[in-house]
């Protein structure tokens, strides 16, 4: 590791220590500088030095994740803030989930104090007076700490699960409790919502797709894919052309369309938006709503099946993905054989439309 990192970093922590505010906001800018200044070396450097003290942060020092997950931004590697980073936002987002019923005990239902940072010390000493009955004051206090600095913990892990290898390397029981937390606190933090929705996104994962009109199959393998209407334009790329070669038939998508679901800029507005070539069904005869994200779609024996059906209408949407720094994959691996195409009509339920919005 660099000396001069090695330095700064100490510096942050010992104001961190001494409980200096403007010196750690000093000690944070100057290591910010050095980590982009010196490339992703450096970044990867900063990261990995800030990773042990990460677990034990809380309050404004959460700050300290929001300038690892810019070092990663910089073109660090976030490779050591794995087994660090998900579990303290799955925490703070828990402690976050719980405070209100907490606060209406010691305060007979007066609100919340706003979440900035004057308000942190009035929030520790009402809930402290729960300590005084009992509970366990620690707790309480990084209950308290949550509510001001859950959101810093969830914009650091928003940039990490963005990356594929980072994603991978997350253990499945963690991404779990990562998506039941934020499912708890996303009616008030946008950000918990995407990570819930960043938590369950399907990476090297198998999707056979059936068209009714040709009998024909095709087995794809997807991954970093954030919703559904992502999920139709990259279909439609992959899977409209040629019916001679084996194809689907229909009117591809513009090129715009796919750059705005691939790597291009994800917007494009009232005047040009994605219109879906397909509606949706799954193996089990169920509508896939657009709104909606891939691990909705329920596995047929094992496997994600969808079944093309004709839109009804154009329905557009005026966003080419949700994670504009997420790079998806959607590979067409082969055309099936008629044999085993046949195999897997034979398994799907038929298509259920009677719901209203399925148009």
């Amino acid at each position: 590791m660099p000396t001069e990192i090695t330095r700064l970093v100490d510096d942050l922590v010992a104001q961190m220590r001494s409980r200096s505010g403007p010196g750690y906001h000093q000690a944070m800018r100057r290591l910010g500088e050095a980590a982009r200044a010196g490339g992703p070396e450096s970044a990867t450097a900063v990261i990995e030095a800030l990773a042990p003290w990460l677990r034990g942060l809380q309050g404004d020092y959460a700050k300290t994740a929001v300038l690892a997950g810019a070092c990663v931004e910089w073109g660090g590697s976030p490779m050591a803030l794995v087994d660090v980073l998900p579990q303290r936002a799955s925490e703070a987002m828990m402690l976050n989930a719980a405070l209100p019923e907490f606060w209406a005990g010691a305060t007979r239902w007066r609100p919340l104090p706003e979440p900035v940072s004057a308000s942190t010390d009035r929030l520790v000493k009402t809930l402290g007076k729960l300590a005084r009955q009992g509970a366990d004051e620690g707790f309480l206090t990084r209950m308290a700490m949550s509510w001001f600095d859950m959101e810093d913990w969830l914009k650091a892990l928003i940039t990490l699960l963005a990356r594929g290898p980072f994603r991978t390397a997350v253990a499945a029981p963690v991404k779990a409790e990562l998506r039941e937390h934020a499912a708890a606190v996303a009616d008030r933090s946008q950000r918990a919502a995407w990570v819930g929705q960043l938590a369950a996104v399907l990476d090297d994962e198998p999707l056979l797709v059936l068209d009714p009109r040709t009998r024909r199959g095709y087995a794809l393998t997807m991954g970093g894919i954030g919703d559904n209407f992502q999920l139709h334009t990259l279909l439609a790329d992959r899977l409209i052309g040629d019916p001679e070669q084996g194809l689907v038939a229909g009117e591809r998508p513009a090129r715009t369309w796919v750059e705005a679901a691939t790597a291009g800029d994800p917007g494009l507005g009232a005047g040009d938006p994605a219109i879906r070539r397909f509606r949706l069904f799954d193996g089990h005869g169920a509508y896939v709503y657009p709104e909606g994200i891939p691990a909705d779609v329920e596995p047929l024996d094992g496997t994600r099946v969808l079944v093309l059906h004709p839109p009804n209408g154009s329905f557009g949407m005026g966003v080419g993905r949700v994670f504009e720094h997420m790079t998806p994959t959607l590979e067409l691996d082969r055309v099936l054989e008629p044999a085993q195409t046949q195999v897997w009509f034979d398994r799907v339920a038929p298509a259920v439309e009677n719901d209203l919005m399925a148009g």
